[in-house]
């Protein structure tokens, strides 16, 4: 796991977090509270889940989509939702549950971890941009190109800075790791959905929200 540390985004350990939902079912809600608290054991912060608009954090209800401000990234933007997430049915509970503390895990300020600064993965550049439409040449690229172009390297390909991070050795079974296609890399490697906090996950946040004290 890893997180930027110019500066680093975590929130002062010992705090209470103030998370609003600003829509969703009861059964949304129950699911993403369930879901949320697998971080709690492992890091000096609470979660006060509350209705309304008023919340350090701000989940929207929303199809089609998980994403999060990255850490205390959440107080710039005061006036919008600072986290979505993607209703599923009970069926999907798992799924809905892994991308949940996955989000949380950006809330709390980790990174992808397919990015971390130690990551090996042996892409096969030329397979990924074929399936994308891309050429290996950026200049080559109209609009729609140069989105997906930018939106692979952010989320895949270019790895945290070192020298800017503080990061722990690279760990395929994070939750914060996206999934892998077996096409997209060289040789042996895919990985799919990981479904549940990796013990270097339980680590790294214990390390990162260790103080008793909120300032």
């Amino acid at each position: 796991m890893w997180a930027k540390n110019n500066p680093a985004k975590f929130w002062t350990p010992g705090c209470t977090l103030r998370i609003a939902f600003l829509n969703g079912t009861q059964e949304f809600k129950d699911a993403t509270i369930a879901a949320a608290s697998n971080w709690l054991p492992h890091i000096n912060l609470k979660f006060d889940f509350v209705e309304g608009e008023a919340g350090d954090i701000r989940i929207l209800s929303q199809e089609g989509t998980f994403s999060s401000f990255i850490g205390t990234d959440a107080r710039l933007f005061p006036d919008e939702p600072t986290m979505r997430l993607w209703p599923h049915p009970a069926g999907s509970a798992r799924y809905f549950a892994a991308n949940v503390m996955h989000e949380f895990g950006h809330m709390l300020g980790a990174e992808h971890e397919q990015t971390n600064p130690t990551a090996n993965i042996p892409w096969d550049m030329p397979a990924i941009y074929e399936e994308h439409e891309l050429t290996a040449n950026p200049e080559e690229d109209d609009y729609r190109a140069s989105v997906t172009r930018k939106r692979l390297h952010d989320w895949y390909f270019d790895r945290g800075n070192p020298d800017e991070s503080i990061y722990s050795a690279y760990d395929r079974t994070s939750i914060m790791h996206y999934r892998i296609k077996q096409s997209w890399t060289l040789g042996d490697f895919q990985l799919f959905i990981n479904l549940d906090l990796s013990e270097q996950d339980k680590i790294f946040m214990s390390n990162a929200y260790p103080y008793p004290v909120c300032e």
